[in-house]
């Protein structure tokens, strides 16, 4: 079979005309039918609201509601057909997100792929359909239906008003993924659509004449701009300067629609889309980011930085709702004090809120000092003699985050225990949550590991009379990494277990000496272990937050209590990608 397109193909006037209307329409198919899936899942979200609603109210007026079944009813129920689909429905779920490597990267997770690869399968169906022998529908097609996929690709990415987040009960950083997955397959449309437009300037023998024509030239340079989005989002890249890839992200974000808007005209109704989701919500940020007065302070004995900021009552009640959330950080222009002041325009950095002091009236955040310029101007900050040089404003927005919004959902859904897993700084998630669940859930057995280098690193969580119990909870267990060759700013290289594991000390509850004595490596397989069969068939909640190899750790020994059937609320949090 040979190749099927025509270059050489004359159209009339009525023909071209007729082709520009197919071409609009099949892009406007591929724009709209990006929300069917949020359509769907809205849907099913209302029906399983309805057979709830209906079981827990039947006809007879009677309910069967048990906290936490038995161990025998609830094994009986998994041999019956709804609970071994429960279970199978449990496992699958738990595949699709398994995460993906390919050479020993991570290239996200299994469902990702799976999502990617379907709209790639549509998305090149409506490029290819209806095109007949026309070459040059067939590479128009493939120009529009990319551009009718940046309104999506920009709603993917906005922070304040994302509605997938909104939909999927989910944060913009989850959200993101799809961003990063919808780009790549725009990006891969767009290669086309170039390759094939300078195979027809070159057997028409008009590609320098056709080159540097405006029109072209606009869509020349617009995909340059998404070669360098492309090239600067590569992990590699991202690691070396993250300042280069948000830069460019911000710049090719303005610019290119531009560009696509005098280069194709037809597509022009998607690039005004684009521009005006993104100033909408640019400007919804502004509006909602209020300047606090903050205090800025070392944390003696460590390389941690802890801010202090003073909020209106009404924000404050909104981050002490939402345990577990985060805010980002911005420096205002009063408050720079290097040349270059400049760079932070775009910095928008986020951390967790760690606590909440309603008799202050203040957020309290913590944050290891790192080569970032963020963290080295608060350290400049909480170095400043006197004190009082120490209170700067702060630009602050939020509170955002997966947790916030599924918090209510995790005290609903009947855990019996509960398993936090911090590394370092991560317990500025892990303990808001701790708190809040012991609250909010005092029924549930809750258990907190956390894994520190030094004991100072602690200090700053028991600072305040509130909180100086925590190390006399015996639901609590801290423990140290000492002196185990890690670099005292990168958290990120503790290895999970194996050869060359970091050894671990438990933090001694009364003295220093007693922690040395009790030299082991946590078995991070056995305490999981150890919380599954505490309570057999028991629902079981499991949160992580801290360095990616203990999070795939802890994934990685909850995998086969999974596989068995068992009932579990997962949660990794993490602002790396």
């Amino acid at each position: 079979m040979g190749w099927p397109y025509d270059l050489s193909l004359s159209l009339s006037h009525d023909d071209k005309l007729l082709r520009r209307q197919t071409i609009d329409l099949y892009a406007c198919v591929a724009h709209y039918s990006a929300f069917a899936p949020v359509l769907a899942h809205v849907l099913f979200r209302l029906a399983r609201s309805a057979v709830r609603a209906a079981a827990r109210d039947p006809p007879d007026g009677h309910g069967g509601y048990e906290e936490v079944p038995r161990s025998p009813l609830a094994k009986a129920h998994r041999r019956q057909l709804s609970g071994s689909l429960a279970a199978r429905w449990r496992r699958l779920q738990w595949w699709m997100q398994d995460p993906v490597y390919l050479r020993g990267s991570h290239w996200g997770q299994r469902h990702e792929w799976i999502l990617g690869l379907a709209w790639t399968a549509w998305l090149l169906a409506l490029c290819v359909l209806g095109t007949g022998k026309d070459y040059l529908h067939l590479t128009k097609r493939f120009g529009a239906v990319a551009v009718s996929q940046l309104p999506i690709q920009f709603l993917l990415a906005l922070k304040a008003l994302n509605p997938f987040a909104l939909a999927f009960k989910s944060s913009h950083e989850d959200v993101n993924r799809y961003h990063r997955v919808l780009g790549r397959i725009i990006y891969f449309l767009l290669v086309l659509h170039v390759l094939f437009y300078n195979y027809f300037f070159f057997v028409a023998a008009i590609w320098l004449k056709r080159f540097f024509a405006p029109v072209v030239f606009c869509g020349v340079v617009a995909a340059m701009g998404f070669n360098a989005l492309t090239a600067t989002s590569l992990p590699r890249v991202r690691r070396y300067s993250y300042r280069l890839f948000f830069t460019v992200h911000v710049a090719s974000a303005i610019l290119i629609p531009i560009l696509i808007f005098f280069h194709a005209p037809s597509a022009r109704i998607y690039l005004v889309e684009a521009l005006v989701i993104l100033f909408l919500d640019l400007g919804v940020r502004k509006t909602t980011t209020v300047t606090a007065p903050s205090v800025v302070e070392m944390i003696p004995g460590t390389n941690l930085v802890k801010v202090s900021s003073a909020l209106p009552l009404r924000r404050l009640t909104s981050m002490n709702t939402v345990p577990g959330s985060h805010i980002y950080l911005s420096v205002p222009t009063s408050s720079r004090i290097n040349a270059k002041a400049g760079i932070f325009d775009l910095l928008y950095n986020p951390f967790t809120v760690a606590s909440v002091d309603e008799d202050r009236g203040s957020i309290n955040l913590v944050a290891r000092i790192r080569n970032g310029p963020m963290t080295l101007l608060l350290s400049q900050f909480a170095a400043s003699s006197p004190a009082e040089d120490r209170e700067i404003p702060l630009a602050i927005e939020g509170p955002y985050g997966t947790m916030g919004k599924n918090f209510h959902d995790l005290l609903g859904w009947g855990a019996a225990r509960v398993l936090l897993v911090a590394g370092g700084v991560g317990a500025t998630f892990a303990l808001p949550v701790y708190r809040a669940i012991h609250h909010e859930l005092p029924s549930a057995n809750v258990q907190l590991i956390w894994a520190i280098r030094n004991a100072g690193d602690a200090t700053w969580a028991v600072s305040s009379g509130d909180d100086r119990s925590m190390l006399d909870d015996d639901n609590v267990h801290i423990f140290l990494t000492g002196d185990m060759n890690v670099a005292d700013g990168s958290e990120s290289h503790l290895p999970s277990g194996g050869a060359g594991a970091v050894e671990m000390d438990a933090l001694s509850r009364g003295s220093a000496g007693a922690a040395s004595r009790n030299r082991r490596r946590p078995d991070l397989g056995k305490i999981v272990d150890g919380t599954f069969r505490q309570g057999l068939e028991e629902p079981v909640a499991v949160l992580v937050c801290g360095p990616a190899e203990m999070a795939r750790e802890v994934r990685r020994h909850v995998r086969p209590w999974v596989m068995r059937g068992r009932k579990v609320w997962w949660h990794s949090e993490s602002f790396g990608w």
